[in-house]
């Protein structure tokens, strides 16, 4: 699809204040004259990371309300509290099967406990005969080209900037493929990992036929990675390798590390932009639109939990992002303020050379553009970004038929305009009021967008994540094997790395199981809008025509509308929007 935005904006700034509509009364807003609101965070990340809505602890105004604190508590917090000793136990049992190694139920007890004093004490305890070792799953080099350009890590696909046409120049000479990469050097951001633990940032090389045949849409193919390495620990990634298929025990090395750089960016940076630059667009609609407008009525349903889960993620003192604290439940190779480095990647872009010690590592525009809200979906040549773009047609179709309800005259579009000002004020590329009055085609676009991210992108996002966990393959968010910089023909060519029970991947079947799958509270298809049933209904008629020919052409992702099982509606089925 088209690059088609509202228009782009400095990523750093302040937007307007909240400023109650003059002429209307509190009772005709959803939470009176005080709904919640965006402000510029106020530690180290101030203008590196997306507006956020406060909660309700401190005495400023414009807050989360404090009733969607407590939705959160009822269908999230609560949900986490009575489930850890479960999930606890099924880790356990997940990771040994993953490493290829035994538990005895003594063994379990054991490992029970020093997960309990890690979560107690909030420190990561160092390696010990009590820790078990085991090998990473195999990953070949079709499994690797499967994870990284046909499901959910195909997200990161972009095209070459222009250091990577000298980098990669001796194999961009198939004129009849066009080259694509998957660009993971926001690993460079991550200077310290774990003692004994190593991070490398990759660049992932691939091609797709420029003019394909039918039934060769999807035939990608790796062709290297470039590999990143430190001469000390702590200092600069100055050092690099150029690894191929055939290269043995190094090349298989330099896929897990690709895959760990991967994991680390669509967790940190890719996934952010699905949540986070959401809350103004929803704090600013139930704030100012009131309740008689069709837009409010409209997106209404999918802001649904997006506020206190958002929040709970970004201030949460037991939070994955948590600036201070580590957790059993954090697979991340390194502690929380080191990961956190390279979380601004989402909202601020790749560093610029003034900002990295690494030349090489800097003006990545392509792979790490400063955030830009898109009004329609951006072209991503692979099966899960077909998937994806696919359902966002019939959301659209219907966001035209309710603008269409709009009338021209009276005060809705100026009520449209005030709220379109005030989210461009705040997200860059948002449509401004002057753009959207009277354009019953951006505003379709625009809240087609919103409905389609929230519900659509956010539900199969976790969903893929928890069926690659799910289904043991390799998820090496930590690696003790030092990278090689060069080839080792011949020598170990199916090489896997070993990686320990408790400190290596328990905490990622953990991460999983509380984190990742799905955990629906309401699904798309059964948004009440409270508009004419006829329209609703064709709505859900479009989505169920569209799932079904999905299934057919992609059975691979198997995430659905809906269910009369209780178990399939809760994590297998779209939400109405950011609900986990």
């Amino acid at each position: 699809m088209s690059n088609e935005t509202g228009g782009g904006v400095p990523v750093c700034r302040v937007g307007l204040p909240f400023k109650f509509p003059a002429g209307y009364q509190p009772s005709q807003f959803l939470y009176g004259a005080n709904g919640p609101w965006p402000s510029q965070p106020t530690d180290g990340s101030a203008c590196t990371i997306a507006p956020e809505v406060l909660g309700q602890d401190g005495q400023q105004p414009n807050r989360i309300p404090e009733s969607e604190e407590d939705d959160w508590t009822k269908n999230l917090g609560d949900w986490f509290s009575s489930n850890f000793p479960t999930f606890t136990n099924s880790a356990i049992t997940d990771a040994a099967k993953v490493l290829g190694i035994t538990v005895s139920t003594l063994d379990k007890f054991a490992i029970a406990g020093i997960l309990g004093l890690w979560m107690t004490t909030k420190t990561r305890p160092t390696d010990g005969p009590n820790d078990q070792k085991g090998m990473y799953p195999q990953l070949s080099d079709a499994a690797f080209t499967d994870l990284m350009a046909h499901g959910l890590l195909s997200k990161l696909l972009s095209a070459l900037d222009p250091p990577d046409e000298a980098l990669f120049a001796d194999l961009l000479n198939d004129t009849e493929r066009e080259y694509w990469k998957s660009d993971l050097t926001h690993m460079v951001a991550v200077r310290t990992p774990w003692p004994g633990e190593y991070v490398a940032p990759t660049i992932v090389l691939v091609s797709c036929p420029r003019n394909p045949k039918p039934g060769q849409e999807y035939d990608f193919q790796v062709h290297a990675i470039a590999l990143y390495a430190q001469s000390q620990p702590g200092g600069p990634y100055d050092q690099k390798g150029m690894l191929r298929p055939g290269d043995g025990k190094a090349w298989q090395l330099a896929k897990y590390f690709a895959l760990q750089g991967a994991l680390v960016r669509i967790n940190l940076i890719d996934h952010p932009m699905v949540h986070f630059p959401y809350d103004a667009i929803n704090a600013i609609t139930k704030a100012i639109l009131p309740t008689s407008n069709r837009v409010l009525q409209l997106l209404l349903p999918h802001l649904f939990l997006g506020l206190p889960v958002d929040n709970a993620v970004l201030e949460g003192p037991s939070s994955l992002l948590n600036r201070m604290s580590d957790y059993p439940y954090s697979p991340y190779p390194a502690s929380g303020g080191d990961i956190r480095k390279v979380f601004p990647y989402y909202w601020h872009g790749s560093p610029t050379d003034a900002e990295s010690a690494e030349s090489w590592a800097a003006n990545r525009a392509n792979a790490f553009p400063p955030y830009s809200f898109r009004t329609v979906p951006r072209d991503l040549p692979s099966r899960y970004g077909t998937f994806l773009n696919t359902y966002y047609q019939p959301i659209l179709r219907f966001t035209s038929a309710v603008v269409a309800t709009i009338p021209a005259d009276g005060k809705d579009w100026e009520e449209i305009c005030r709220w379109a000002d005030n989210v461009a004020s705040w997200i860059p590329g948002f449509p401004k009021g002057s753009e959207i009055n009277q354009n019953s085609e951006l505003l379709a676009k625009t809240c087609a967008s919103i409905m389609w991210n929230g519900a659509i992108v956010h539900s199969a996002d976790h969903w893929l994540m928890h069926e690659l966990i799910r289904n043991n393959l390799p998820a090496p968010y930590i690696l003790r094997d030092q990278p090689l910089l060069s080839a080792t023909p011949n020598v170990e060519p199916d090489f896997r790395p070993y990686a320990y029970l408790i400190d290596d991947v328990i905490p990622v079947r953990l991460c999983d199981l509380l984190f990742f799958r799905p955990h629906n509270t309401t699904l798309l298809i059964e948004d009440n809008y409270n508009f004419s049933p006829a329209l609703v209904d064709k709505f859900r008629k479009d989505l169920r025509a569209t799932e079904a020919a999905l299934k057919q052409q992609f059975p691979e992702f198997a995430i659905q509308l809906d269910s009369t099982d209780p178990t399939v509606r809760v994590k297998d089925c779209f939400a109405s929007g950011m609900q986990y």
